[in-house]
């Protein structure tokens, strides 16, 4: 077993990223960011080919990137932006790429007083006395069983095993799902030659176009915006981090409040497609996205295709798999050559810590129990940075990572954990 670690961080996406940089800044160096992949933004890396960012000139705090990336990023640019992020502050050093968490156990001493995290990986077994779970909520796919799923002779597939239509051409496809994923993929297979390609349906779905000039200009505005604040008033990182701590600083009341609100300006935008099968949620997106967990489907062309009659919507359950196909329960059945399943992903959390329900919300979907500013309620030294509810969840991840980052460098400081170090602020 190797010496203890300060910190432990889990998941080198944005969120773990950002704190790594975040306690390097603050002057913690003994620390690791254990990624299962082989690079950092694994989970962009593995996505389908299309697959871009819905959110225009994304970044992170503090560092914009030196390459010229798209208005939207695709996948390739994520993973390239992250990595000059991590590069930028001097962390990549301290990712450990391909390996990956099995079991996670806090140790006590003979008092019962906390002593310190133990992590299990494939490669190794470290201790730490703060740890940080930034897995991520779309960790694992949910991978439904279908009724006599081992009787069909075609191809099933999730949609995060998905890279492109290539190998459907000429074929039958069902997707199931109504998410970003499953619309998507749906018109991959369609615009790579597909014979046919049905979408099942089953439940509600707020459908929005996407506006990329409209969204563009949003963000100049913003940028401009911040722009004149800080010509007028010269913010120092910490400075910017006190702004941030209070972004991410509110009551449930003011969160159901901001949805509420978030909800009554972005609906009007929503499209009607009741005439084809596909219904408006009858809560508001953000409240849905927020509470639920399920994000509202923003059209990239999907949607032209299913007036055109090119992607056909079924909105009956499926009864049963047969051989060559589905049995719906309507009772028509339809020959598939192959399934893909659109049909999201869960935390995963709960896979990797012992006695989960002692930490995890098992009655929400197990997200885990914070002070809504990533910190658990049950042990102040774990903390879990992505998993808090908030509108445009995205545009936070870099708030609460470095948040975060600075929190357990003072926590460490104040508890005289730290024992060759110094806090530099």
């Amino acid at each position: 077993m190797k010496a203890e670690l300060d910190v432990i961080v889990i998941g080198a996406g944005f969120c773990g990223i950002t704190v790594a940089a975040s306690l390097k800044k603050f002057g913690i160096d003994n620390f690791v960011v254990i990624e299962k992949g082989e690079t950092v933004a694994t989970i962009w890396k593995n996505a389908y080919e299309r697959l871009v960012t819905q959110n225009p000139y994304f970044t992170l705090p503090f560092f914009e990137g030196k390459a010229k990336y798209s208005t939207f990023k695709t996948k390739e640019e994520m993973v390239e932006y992250l990595t000059e992020y991590a590069h930028h502050f001097q962390v990549d050093s301290h990712i450990r790429c391909g390996e990956e968490v099995q079991n996670i156990t806090k140790n006590y001493n003979q008092n019962q007083t906390d002593e310190n995290w133990q992590i299990q990986t494939t490669k190794d077994t470290l201790q730490c006395k703060v740890l940080v779970i930034c897995t991520g909520l779309t960790n694992e796919p949910v991978i439904p069983k279908l009724v006599e799923q081992e009787n069909f002779l075609g191809k099933i597939i999730h949609s995060s095993a998905y890279k492109n239509g290539i190998p459907y051409q000429n074929q039958q496809v069902l997707v199931i799902g109504s998410g970003n994923s499953a619309a998507e993929i749906a018109l991959d297979l369609y615009e790579h030659g597909a014979e046919r390609v049905d979408m099942l349906i089953r439940g509600k779905r707020w459908v929005f176009p996407l506006y990329p000039r409209l969204r563009s200009l949003q963000y100049w505005l913003w940028r401009s915006r911040s722009y004149f604040k800080r010509l007028f008033n010269n913010n120092t990182i910490d400075s910017r981090i006190e702004a941030m701590a209070k972004a991410i600083d509110f009551s449930p009341e003011e969160l159901q409040a901001d949805i509420k609100e978030t909800d009554k300006f972005i609906q009007r935008f929503a499209l009607d497609l009741s005439a084809y099968s596909i219904y408006r949620e009858d809560k508001g997106p953000m409240d849905v996205e927020v509470n639920q967990g399920r994000v509202a489907w923003v059209d990239r062309g999907t949607v032209q295709q299913i007036k055109k009659g090119n992607i056909r919507v079924i909105s009956n359950s499926i009864q049963q798999l047969t051989k060559t196909g589905v049995i719906f329960t309507n009772g028509v059945s339809q020959n598939y050559d192959a399934i893909i399943l659109g049909t999201g992903f869960r935390p995963g959390i709960n896979k990797i810590l012992r006695q989960p329900q002692l930490y995890l919300n098992l009655n929400d979907r197990l997200l885990p129990k914070t002070d809504g500013k990533c910190q658990s309620i049950v042990d102040p030294t774990l903390y879990f940075v992505g998993f808090e509810k908030t509108v445009a969840r995205s545009a936070t991840y870099g708030y609460y990572g470095w948040c975060t980052g600075k929190r357990i460098a003072l926590q460490l400081l104040e508890r005289k954990f730290l024992s060759r170090q110094k806090l530099q602020i």
